[in-house]
């Protein structure tokens, strides 16, 4: 044999030997102890009550908000100053038990009024306001009857400014309030006015942006909500509301001012409906089903309808006109909260097992089928447990919430170190907690939990 072929021939061993230990390490021996895997889960059929989605029943209806992860809270200015600077913060937290929601976790929906059109003769704004102003209409109309104030009177205009602001002092202490729906204006703060009876047009446009400012300067950590697609709503990146949901012909006209816009008259400049394409990405519609059929009807044999307007709008609450009660339980209303809003689940897990650097890298893909985002980017964590249950390692996940639409797919990966620990074998969990860890939110699947986190995938060494 050649010289100098015999001399290379342990140098070709260790190569060959060091090839077949580097495919033994990278590839044979994750495979065998199935360290590369990819495991498919299922979507849940199930109903999750989750937060910041679904109804919103009356907040001052204890048995109505009993099961809801929402309240609603309509606040008319008498109620809220009866007493020119006197604001009664007592009256508003105990005619819509704020503490008791509060301790629930619950979150509110907030809408300021200025005028509800009742059964009798009545004002909604303070005895005090009137007598300052005092010209504003008295109407009669098949509404029903109330007082419409003259919204452009310096004096209001002032006045309702800071009413606004102690408003939104008291909500920005913490996180209860987080939708607020700019009402103020027109009949149940709708921004439109019956002006068949002599009483005015909606103000100026000028003036009606005013209005939205007192809201937009003063409130923190809200998302604001218009009736209609005004000019506001695309400037200001604002959701929209619908207080005829499940109403067809009034829906359909709603949906009609998104797509194509249009224009409201005034006591001066018209005011804009500007066209808006998929903004519910970025911002809520809510909105309250309609009264003009009765709630069995709407989620009993108009279901479907209900159903379909309702995801066309791509709703994420309902309320204050929402099914409660027995209503609440049935197979429709079940229907419409489990679309309500965001779902959000994990389709596929995989796993890869990285030798040189001995950890073990963990693929989430994300999906979601609501019709919505979640709107708040509340952390998101993967947990890692050993087979006791004892947690042995957590790692934040780096995605945003907010940017899980319906039909986007979002890939999350981490790196676990591979400790001897790990090697024996392993659960992995994942959990969203809003940040002040209080308020758990649950994927759409059916997994076992542990301490509230749910289990996605448990590796048990053969």
């Amino acid at each position: 044999m050649d010289k100098r072929i015999a001399a290379k021939i342990p140098y070709l061993i260790i190569v060959v030997l060091g090839a077949a230990i580097t495919v033994l390490l990278f590839y044979i021996v994750p495979y065998h102890y199935r360290l590369n895997q990819t495991v498919y889960l299922d979507e849940s059929d199930a109903l999750f009550d989750n937060p910041l989605t679904g109804f919103a029943p009356p907040a001052e209806n204890v048995s109505a908000c009993e099961d809801t992860q929402l309240v609603f809270v309509r606040l008319t200015w008498a109620e809220w100053e009866p007493e020119k600077g006197v604001y009664d913060i007592e009256a508003l937290e105990e005619k819509f038990h704020i503490s008791r929601w509060k301790e629930e976790k619950k979150h509110a929906v907030l809408r300021f009024v200025c005028d509800i059109p009742g059964d009798t003769e009545h004002m909604d704004i303070p005895e005090w306001l009137y007598l300052e102003t005092g010209d504003g209409t008295w109407y009669d109309t098949e509404y029903g009857q109330g007082y419409s104030p003259n919204y452009e009177n310096p004096y209001f205009r002032n006045a309702h400014s800071e009413a606004i602001a102690a408003l939104a002092s008291y909500c920005n202490q913490d996180s209860f309030v987080s939708y607020v729906e700019l009402g103020s204006l027109g009949h149940w703060g709708e921004w439109h006015i019956n002006t068949g009876k002599n009483t005015a047009e909606m103000p100026d446009a000028e003036v009606c942006w005013d209005y939205v400012l007192d809201y937009s300067d003063q409130f923190h950590n809200v998302l604001f909500l218009m009736r209609r697609n005004f000019v506001m709503v695309s400037d200001a990146g604002l959701g929209v509301y619908n207080d005829m949901a499940g109403q067809e012909e009034a829906t359909e006209r709603w949906l009609g001012w998104i797509a194509e816009g249009g224009a409201c008259e005034t006591q001066g400049k018209a005011l804009e409906l500007v066209p808006l394409e998929k903004f519910w990405e970025t911002a809520p519609v809510g909105g309250e089903l309609t009264s003009g059929y009765d709630m069995e009807e709407l989620v009993g044999k108009r279901i479907q309808t209900t159903l379909s307007l309702i995801e066309r709008s791509h709703m994420t609450f309902l309320g204050p006109n929402c099914p409660v009660g027995s209503q609440a339980e049935s197979y429709g209303a079940e229907m419409i909260r489990k679309r309500l809003g965001y779902r959000l689940y994990i389709p596929t897990l995989q796993t890869q097992f990285s030798f040189g650097e001995s950890r073990l890298k963990v693929f989430l893909t994300w999906h979601n089928t609501g019709l919505a985002p979640m709107y708040w980017d509340w952390p998101v964590m993967m947990y890692v447990y050993d087979l006791e249950g004892n947690m042995i390692y957590w790692e934040s996940l780096d995605m945003k919430l907010s940017e899980l639409v319906p039909d986007a797919e979002i890939v999350t990966e981490s790196s676990i170190p591979f400790t001897d620990e790990i090697r024996q074998g392993f659960q992995i969990g994942v959990g969203i907690m809003d940040p002040e860890e209080q308020e758990p939110l649950k994927l759409a699947m059916d997994v076992e939990e542990i301490e509230g986190i749910q289990i996605l995938y448990t590796y048990e060494r053969e």
